[in-house]
């Protein structure tokens, strides 16, 4: 009798070691068939001298800031802040760019309308999350000093990463860009966000509703204080900007990433299913397979420690003033050193000098 249930239990421990094997491959191929969604790229591209925004102040609603520093030569270009770059193995930087295609494909001629630096900690498994102002003005290899979100169209991701690194001495080598067109969807897949409105937000918003059903958005009615909203919506909360400033519209953006956050980490998997296939054709990136995966088993850990972003700004009011480029263009001159200097010690917590 011993020896019939010696092969019987060697039967079944080969049993259950197939099924773990097999579950396992499945699940592996079901992770990969995600990845395989996800547009990868380097971010590379030739810089384009020749072509030029049409020059229109209005565009960029910033609040009332001062001249610049008598300190401050402004007759001559931008120049880029010296220094060496500070780097912690503990720290993923990486550039998140916001592309307003408001179609379902990329473009290559788009702007980064959304320009951010998402720091995760992985070993306080904290996340920050910081705006860069898209009307900072800043060099342009080949070109004449221009808005910081115009260096995307020039030079693709790559030119915009560098131009971070240069100007701010902030570790960023890796990048993510986001169609804004799949954001709407990707909020509706998680069942819409809430946002607190304020009374401003809410009139603008019902105000522009025709605006917005002409363009084939679904815009709900709002009020001030906290609305559940869909996608469309909470775009169109995310690009206020007429009401206040640029400052604030960049923090709406926030919010709403923030909001959907919170949203997710509720989700049920096959909420979580839909969700992956609706957003990440839609996204462009040079993390490797292998950096996603590492960062995907940080996950719950980051959760764990709560979902709550620390947020800020770039640059501070204080550190800014109203610039004007060759071209008549105007900018927001920006003390590229105190805010290196502000993004060292609130990313990595130290105080070191930047200049060398």
């Amino acid at each position: 009798m011993k020896n019939r249930k010696k092969p019987i239990g060697i039967i079944i421990a080969i049993s259950i070691v197939l099924l773990l094997t097999i579950m396992t491959l499945l699940g592996w191929a079901y992770y990969n068939s995600k990845l395989d969604l996800i547009q990868y790229d380097d971010g590379s591209k030739e810089i384009d001298t020749s072509t030029s925004y049409a020059i229109d102040n209005d565009e960029l609603d910033i609040a009332d800031l001062p001249d610049a520093p008598e300190d401050v030569d402004t007759s001559g270009g931008i120049e880029v802040l010296e220094g060496d770059i500070y780097h912690d193995n503990n720290v993923v930087n990486i550039l998140l760019l916001g592309t307003d295609e408001r179609t379902d494909e990329f473009n290559e001629n788009a702007r980064a309308d959304a320009i951010m630096v998402m720091s995760l900690n992985t070993k306080e498994h904290t996340i920050k999350l910081i705006s860069i102002e898209r009307g900072i003005g800043v060099p342009v290899p080949g070109r004449n000093d221009d808005w910081i979100t115009h260096t995307f169209r020039y030079g693709g991701a790559a030119l915009t990463m560098q131009t971070v690194r240069d100007c701010f001495k902030l570790d960023v080598e890796r990048y993510v860009r986001v169609n804004f067109n799949v954001v709407s969807k990707a909020i509706d897949k998680i069942g819409g966000v809430d946002i607190e409105l304020t009374q401003a937000e809410a009139e603008h918003l019902n105000s522009a509703k025709k605006n917005y059903y002409e363009s084939g958005s679904d815009i709900q009615t709002v009020r001030a204080g906290t609305n559940h909203l869909n996608g469309d919506t909470a775009m169109a909360y995310a690009r206020i900007r007429k009401i206040d400033s640029d400052w604030k519209r960049i923090e709406r953006q926030r919010t709403v990433i923030q909001a959907a956050i919170n949203q997710v980490k509720n989700s049920d998997i096959f909420t979580l299913n839909a969700l992956a296939d609706a957003i990440l054709p839609m996204v462009q990136t040079n993390l490797t397979k292998a950096e996603i995966t590492r960062l995907m088993l940080e996950v719950p850990a980051f959760l764990s420690e709560g979902s709550k972003m620390e947020q800020m700004t770039i640059p501070t009011y204080e550190t800014c003033w109203n610039s004007v480029g060759v071209d008549g263009r105007k900018m927001i001159g920006v003390d590229f050193e105190a805010n290196a200097q502000i993004l060292r010690e609130f990313f990595y917590g130290t105080h070191d000098g930047i200049s060398e």
